[in-house]
């Protein structure tokens, strides 16, 4: 590393975000590991490092780390009266928490699902999430195979709410195949489920109309 990088903390964080960027994720990691010593006096600079050095973590695939990393990292901004801070990284923490958990369903098959949750409702909502994580890796054969399964779950359940995970899903998985109908009555009904079961689902239920169903010639 060059003087230069040395005395120019930002330009440290320049390069290390570059090489996250070109997938040198170990090479990012060195740079704001032996860079963070030198952030004591400066925490507006040290919540970014932190930030790099949990997303070059998650990248290699060090998913614990990476959490632990960013928890301390709101601590650290918290007690550094860095309010800004603290709410992007706790974005970004969950952000990477729900990723690891997309990853881990689809990489899950059915059958360890099926034996994983024995209530009816809980299975409902796993087969959703694994749907969505399909979907996620551009797997649509395997998301549509699941979600009859989902559908068997929901109706199993005592719980009229748990259609509407399933339901939430479906959603996606239409817009997925370009099947906009299907998936508008879909979102249809998952908003009168919500309306008589999960009134606090609406907010969202709206935020999935609008950026799943919007006219792209708008």
């Amino acid at each position: 590393m060059s003087e230069e990088g040395i005395d120019d903390p930002r330009s440290v964080l320049s390069l290390a975000a570059n090489e996250l960027g070109a997938g040198q994720f170990e090479d990012a990691l060195a740079r704001v590991k032996a860079l963070q010593p030198s952030l004591a006096g400066t925490p507006d600079l040290l919540a970014p490092s932190r930030a790099l050095e949990a997303r070059a973590l998650a990248s290699l695939g060090r998913e614990e780390e990476a959490l632990a990393v960013l928890e301390q990292a709101q601590k650290d901004a918290e007690a550094a009266n860095l309010p800004a801070h603290v709410e992007g990284l706790g974005r970004l923490r969950a952000g990477l928490a729900q990723a690891f958990e997309m990853e881990r369903l689809a990489a899950m098959s059915a059958e360890d699902l099926e034996r994983q949750a024995e209530d009816p409702a809980q299975r409902a909502v796993l087969y959703s999430n694994k749907i969505v994580a399909a979907l996620a890796v551009g797997d649509i054969e395997g998301a549509r195979e699941l979600l009859p399964r989902a559908r068997v779950a929901a109706e199993q359940a005592e719980d009229p709410a748990a259609l509407l995970p399933v339901l939430l899903a479906t959603t996606q998985l239409c817009v997925a195949t370009d099947d906009v109908a299907t998936a508008k009555r879909a979102l249809e009904a998952a908003r009168k489920v919500a309306e008589t079961h999960e009134p606090d689902a609406i907010p969202l239920i709206d935020e999935m109309a609008g950026y799943l169903l919007r006219d792209p010639e708008a």
